[in-house]
């Protein structure tokens, strides 16, 4: 076998190994066999498909920073800002400080887009129906319907909480003690995250070691290789002597799923593992904290996501307009024009120096307007995720009777995730989002009513926890959608021309960021519209 065949070899063997079991093992045996990590691509994406960091992102440019621009570069300049989510607010923020004249006009009562937290009598309007919120008022009651979580390399939204003093707390974005649940796998019977993980690894070091033991790598590894990896895959596995895998206590013992087991120290029989690489469910579930915008330790603001929301509101409220629901974007003689109608009804008109439109594509593209044809056709053919949540107030049973503290649940039904509350442990009741979809499963539940919506959430939710529909009440559930001003819960096409000016209108968003689907990609979206409009002012 000559050097190419045997890279290829290699090559072909790890890819297996990523499929399997996933990234990390695979570059857990990279690393005992001396091989550097421009392989890592032979294994799966880590990133679960419809989520943000999924794969294909826009690609990269160079992220402009507050400090690169000249102090007082827009004094004298008039600004109007399309949308108060967190792309418009920071840029209201920044540019501001650089001595524009901002305005933001914002569609509904409230700033904050899609970082939004609901709370016991707030509403939910779509487009076909409406929703009170029946929490109890409570500060640990509340669901964030948008964004939920902040992974810790999102350094200008942490950089914010920092300076609005916001305080944070950890979410849990993985718990081995939640469930990995599939209708078709193990009699439909929901398992243990550890359990899955554990014997997962179990089975593919017990695996490789065999392989390494019968001499069938030989061409692949040298002696030295093959000593460090055998090494490493009876950590790895937790294998025996003879390097088989009996069971591990990494996967528990019997009852722990419920509280007051007292079968501590017994083993586990492990899992069949033809049934855990029988689909793709239980190594993508695996595979998720791995992703880099996934990891198993993220952060969120205590008391809801909206304290960013509010905190950039607080530090702009004078500048922005609510209910001001624009009606037409124009283009005039070194400016721009937008027609909006007021919270009574009456027709405005603000002339600026520049335009910065916030507006989601699936929004904007119904807007009048003078748009160049490749900015208008980029608008209209941009695509947006459909997402959909639903949350439930309960008892924490999940914690009071199943030891589950914060995380997320999997199941292969249409509801695909659980989230259990990240704060307020020990407290007597909970809020337990039931359902957090996207893609063809958020479809459906879009339209579904919102009865039905519940009512379907609560059936599956009996799969994994045979208490569950007896347990929550004052489900809530929230289509993006069907969200007035948003239509859709994040843009997955590629920003192309949109990042650049249309004349004096420009556009930002989390949609025209590397991040989509993030509030550090609407921050990062925002420097990169006050960068080309600072580039034309800086004299």
């Amino acid at each position: 076998m000559n050097s190419t065949q045997k890279r290829i070899a290699r090559r072909d063997f790890l890819t297996s190994i990523g499929r399997a079991v996933g990234s990390s093992a695979m570059l857990k045996t990279m690393a005992a066999m001396g091989i550097g990590t421009s392989l890592a691509s032979c294994g799966s994406s880590s990133a679960a498909p419809g989520m943000p960091g999924s794969p294909n992102p826009p690609p990269a440019i160079p992220s402009p920073r507050p400090g690169d621009w000249p102090t007082n570069v827009g004094v004298g300049k008039s600004v109007v800002i399309l949308g108060g989510g967190i792309a418009g607010m920071t840029t209201a923020l920044e540019m501001t400080m650089l001595g524009y004249n901002c305005t933001i006009l914002e569609a509904t009562p409230v700033a904050g887009g899609r970082n939004r937290t609901i709370r016991a009598g707030d509403v939910i309007n779509e487009t076909d129906s409406s929703q009170t919120c029946l929490f109890d008022f409570d500060s640990d009651l509340y669901f964030n319907v948008g964004a939920a979580r902040i992974p810790h390399h999102h350094e200008f939204l942490l950089g914010y909480c920092r300076e609005f003093s916001i305080p944070l707390e950890i979410f849990t974005n993985f718990n081995s003690g939640a469930l990995m649940h599939s209708a078709t796998s193990f009699n439909g019977q929901p398992q243990t995250a550890r359990q899955v993980q554990a014997d997962t690894r179990g089975n593919i070091a017990r695996l490789l070691a065999l392989a390494v033991n019968q001499n069938a790598l030989d061409q692949e590894l040298s002696a030295n290789d093959k000593a460090n990896i055998l090494q490493m895959l009876r950590s790895f596995g937790d294998l025996s002597g003879n390097f088989d895998y009996p069971g591990s206590e990494r996967a528990g013992f019997p009852g722990q799923q419920n509280t007051g087991s007292r079968q501590r120290g017994e083993s586990l029989t492990p899992l069949q593992f033809q049934e855990i690489i029988s689909e793709t469910f239980w190594q993508q579930r695996q595979d998720f904290p791995h992703s880099l915008n996934q990891q198993s330790t993220m952060l969120q603001p205590v008391g809801g996501m909206d304290q960013i929301a509010r905190a950039f509101e607080n530090r702009i409220a004078a500048d922005i307009v609510y209910e001001a629901v624009v009606t037409e974007i124009r283009k005039i003689t070194d400016g721009a024009r937008v027609i909006y109608q007021d919270r009574v009804g009456t027709s405005m008109t603000i002339d600026v120096d520049y335009c910065i439109c916030t507006i989601p594509a699936s929004v904007l593209r119904n807007i009048p307007n003078d748009f160049a044809s490749a900015h208008q056709s980029a608008i209209n053919n941009f695509n947006y995720a459909a997402a959909g949540k639903i949350a439930f107030q309960s008892r924490r049973f999940w914690e009071q009777d199943h030891n589950i503290y914060g995380g997320i649940s999997w199941t292969t039904q249409d509801i695909t995730q659980m989230w259990y509350p990240n704060a307020g442990f020990g407290r007597a009741n909970g809020i337990v989002v039931g359902a957090y979809m996207f893609g063809s499963n958020a479809s459906n539940f879009a339209n579904q009513t919102p009865q039905q919506r519940i009512n379907s959430a609560i059936a599956q939710g009996n799969n994994l926890h045979s208490e569950y529909g007896n347990e929550v009440a004052r489900g809530i559930s929230v289509s993006w959608p069907k969200v007035p001003f948003q239509l859709g819960a994040w843009g997955t096409s590629d920003p192309g021309i949109l990042l650049t000016a249309d004349d004096n209108i420009f556009f930002a968003g989390e949609h025209l960021s590397i991040l989509q689907g993030w509030q550090e990609g609407a921050i990062l979206s925002a420097y990169h519209a006050i960068d080309l409009v600072v580039s034309r002012d800086i004299p």
